[in-house]
């Protein structure tokens, strides 16, 4: 299954969606999500790992607390979704970030000797 596809169904579900936008605006852990959405946590986490696994959502930093806790913050990866119909045929056209590159990025960059 494409992943333009996949977007789509994953856009009507209302969960989902939801997700898509709040991470879009800010990156998130499961348990805000479930707070500041109202979706029950398990939801929150079956979702996560169905828009994870479609590439639509990226985990963007993990904090371990002292006593081995872990939270895991999210963003979503859609920059730009374009939907056309042609000759009866529907074309999806995701721009999408990777976080992982702007970190990597961001870090070679202060990491540079000033010169």
């Amino acid at each position: 299954m494409d992943n333009g596809k996949v977007f789509i169904e994953l856009l009507a579900d209302k969960y989902s969606s939801a997700i898509m936008a709040l991470t879009s605006q800010k990156e998130c852990s499961a348990l805000q999500l479930n707070q500041e959405l109202n979706i029950p946590l398990s939801t929150v986490y079956r979702k996560l790992k169905l828009l994870e696994n479609a590439n639509l959502i990226q985990n963007v930093k993990t904090i371990t607390d002292l006593s081995g806790n872990v939270e895991k913050y999210y963003r979503c990866t859609i920059h730009e979704a374009r939907v056309g119909f042609h000759d009866g045929k529907v074309s999806i056209s995701l721009d999408t970030l990777d976080y992982k590159d702007k970190f990597v990025r961001i870090w070679k960059r202060l990491s540079k000797p000033e010169g």
